[in-house]
């Protein structure tokens, strides 16, 4: 009889300790969910050509060069559209051609 009292003293006590956990919201990657319009940077280059970059890719990987903004904007729209599919042949617009810059900070006149 006393292993029984033990036992439910031991449960009992158990169920006190414990805590609830904190579930905190995991951010997906770029790659892996949609993307908005406000997420891309632009800016101009010192040879007056604009340049794409979303605030998660390094600091020195833009997507350009564009000659105006209206293209620039067909480019992001195109990057909505593609990352709003949840298929495996995602193409992006054949204007889309990634480039290093390696001192983006003299490159724009930062």
């Amino acid at each position: 009889m006393e292993d029984k009292t033990k036992l439910k003293e031991y449960i009992a006590k158990r169920r006190k300790e414990t805590k609830p956990v904190d579930i905190k919201p995991v951010k997906l990657a770029w790659y892996q969910r949609p993307i908005n319009r406000e997420e891309f940077i632009t800016k101009k280059g010192r040879d007056k050509k604009l340049y794409v970059r979303h605030n998660e890719w390094a600091k020195s990987v833009y997507i350009g060069p564009y000659n105006d903004t209206h293209e620039v904007n067909e480019i992001i729209k195109s990057y909505e559209e593609i990352s709003s599919k949840m298929t495996l042949d995602k193409k992006l617009d054949n204007r889309v051609h990634s480039i290093y810059i390696e001192n983006p900070k003299e490159f724009f006149n930062e």
